[in-house]
């Protein structure tokens, strides 16, 4: 991330690290990722539903379902709020969010790229559901977890989740 002006004073910065920036007047600035959720939704322990972007960047590949956790938000909210805006899915129709991993993607937008730092989560739809895709997603997709592409995933985090995905499915197969 380029920053040139501290935000708290408008003094220039001087890039003094990866993350960190410091400004004439003392003031510590760090460029941290921004906090993103996303959620793969189960059919069963074999069948994963994902969505298709419907806006860029990257229209047209595969997604997990969320986006950016907003304001003071926890990524728990931010995961239901986003399943709920994107698919029409309330809370009773499907399993409780469970916790999969976190991972470090990079997100373009307004031609700079941003670090995130996504949190992913599981949850297993409850039978005779039906989503809707809406907001930012073209098509919900039904997918056997080995059919995925991950080349067709669309950034570094959302390979990392997926991948963990399914590390924990086949070893629920093998117990």
């Amino acid at each position: 991330m380029e920053m040139s002006f501290c935000r708290r004073c408008g003094m220039s910065l001087i890039h003094q690290t990866k993350h960190v920036f410091k400004c004439d007047n003392g003031h510590t600035i760090f460029a941290n990722c921004s906090p993103a959720v996303g959620v793969f939704i189960l059919k069963d322990d074999n069948t994963v539903l994902l969505s298709r972007r419907g806006i860029e960047p990257r229209k047209g590949m595969l997604d997990s379902f969320g986006g950016f956790v907003d304001g003071e938000e926890t990524v728990e909210s931010a995961a239901t709020r986003e399943l709920l805006e994107e698919t029409g899915l309330a809370t009773n129709n499907y399993s409780p969010l469970e916790f999969l991993c976190t991972s470090v993607g990079h997100y373009p937008y307004q031609n700079e790229v941003l670090s995130v730092l996504t949190t992913f989560f599981t949850v297993k739809l409850n039978p005779g559901v039906t989503l809707q895709a809406s907001d930012d997603v073209a098509d919900v997709i039904e997918l056997a977890i080995d059919e995925v592409d991950p080349d067709q995933l669309h950034d570094d985090d959302i390979r990392a989740g997926f991948k963990k995905l399914q590390q924990v499915l086949r070893s629920k197969v093998n117990v």
